[in-house]
């Protein structure tokens, strides 16, 4: 073969090795472009169909009147049922006398506890485990009440804490003299029973839910007419001055079994309520648990807003002391898959044949299992702008979503 012959055979042979890579690289550009996809994690949630507003809440309330002068001190519980004559506070003439008066009930206290441990010896039957757990659980309310700022419960959950870590020490045989400090504890109590303390005592004048604090929105609005209220006066409600307080009160009493919570809304906001239905009503910036309301009124006026009355009949300490809150009505939950809205797609053609739905077009999403997209369908129970939450026993937990990819359709493998 000439020389001219095998430059020509060489030329050729160049021209198709780089024709292939050409075609190589091409190739893999266009099925790196149209087979990658992106997903997420199908992941089980629950969403509250609810609104947020404000509530003002009223309550059939009436002052404890006492003509005692001095420091008060309540001895009932807040948001606690009372009975007439049942005692709920004290007032005491100088401040003396009520220093003694508090450090005689902790020192009571300190006296029943050391009492109990006393009684603990190494053989005692102790649940170490459950002791174990105790000492767990009490670190965690611990914890959480230093971190939601629940003040009021951190001194019961550190006397939890110390409780369980000292019958701990006692169950490993440490030896710990109580006697000695139950002996100390009952000399300082004689010291105090002592000395004169001047009070007197206030007494419920009725039966109802005592609660310290008064915050002159006691006779806002008349209770008995809390069903009629329009969406004008409910305004008027959260713009209006406290009264002052007589310098007489010592506390109230809240009289009514049921109390309410009244909420001014767009009519627009109120589709899912209706007389006589139940909500959970939460308090987002508040460590109050939800609790059970039934809507008793909704009163319209206009074309455009409405006075909602919300009944309630639980009473603790801090429902006893709320008056104007942000609240959460929540009508229904949901649980389901959580997708985003771009993973959605339509599809006409995957109708179920043979039935009255087919030719009906229906949503689904594609999952990628090994290599291969399925088209799964769903069934859709809440959305938003953002996302889908739906039910459907075609998507599993933990499921591989496609939220991005092309040329996508049902059994094709991605490389």
């Amino acid at each position: 073969m000439d020389e001219s012959k095998k430059a020509m055979l060489k030329k050729i042979g160049v021209t198709a090795l780089a024709l292939f890579f050409i075609f190589y690289v091409v190739r893999e550009v266009y099925r790196i472009s149209f087979d990658k996809v992106e997903t997420v994690m199908a992941v089980e949630t629950q969403v509250n169909n609810s609104l947020f507003t404000k509530g003002f809440f009223i309550r059939e309330e009436e002052y404890i009147i006492n003509s005692a002068s001095g420091t008060v001190v309540p001895v009932a519980e807040d948001g606690k049922k009372v009975s007439g004559g049942d005692a709920v506070a004290m007032v005491f003439g100088d401040d003396q006398s009520v220093n003694c008066y508090m450090r005689a009930q902790t020192l009571k206290e300190e006296l029943e506890r050391y009492k109990k441990l006393n009684s603990i010896t190494p053989s005692s039957a102790i649940d170490k485990d459950g002791l174990d757990s105790a000492i767990d659980v009490s670190v965690s309310d611990l914890a959480d009440a230093i971190n939601s700022g629940d003040l009021d419960s951190l001194s019961s959950y550190y006397a939890s804490l110390r409780d369980s870590i000292t019958k701990k020490q006692l169950m490993l045989g440490e030896d710990i003299n109580f006697q000695s400090i139950i002996d100390g504890i009952n000399n300082e109590l004689e010291m105090i029973e002592k000395q004169k303390i001047s009070y007197q005592t206030i007494s419920a004048s009725g039966s109802g839910y005592y609660i310290a604090e008064v915050d002159g929105y006691e006779s806002t609005f008349d209770y008995s007419q809390v069903k009629s209220i329009t969406p004008e006066q409910a305004d008027a409600l959260f713009n209006q001055q406290k009264a002052e307080v007589p310098e007489n009160v010592m506390g109230k009493l809240v009289t009514g079994f049921n109390w309410y919570i009244v909420c001014k809304l767009e009519i627009k906001d109120i589709a899912d309520l209706s007389p006589g239905s139940k909500v959970t009503v939460d308090f987002p910036y508040s460590s109050t648990l939800p609790l059970e309301a039934w809507v008793d009124a909704i009163n319209v006026s206009g074309a455009d807003t409405a006075a909602v009355v919300l009944r309630c009949n639980m009473m603790n300490e801090e429902l006893a002391n709320m008056r104007e809150e942000d609240i959460e009505i929540i009508f229904n939950s949901v649980t389901g898959f959580k997708i985003p809205v771009e993973a959605v797609r339509e599809d006409e053609d995957r109708a179920d044949k043979g039935t009255e739905n087919e030719g009906t077009k229906y949503y689904g999403v594609y999952v990628l299992r090994s290599n291969t997209v399925t088209f799964k369908k769903i069934n859709i129970i809440w959305s938003d702008e953002n996302y889908v939450i739906c039910a459907d026993d075609e998507i599993k937990i933990y499921d591989q979503v496609v939220v991005k990819g092309k040329n996508l359709s049902d059994g094709k493998a991605i490389n």
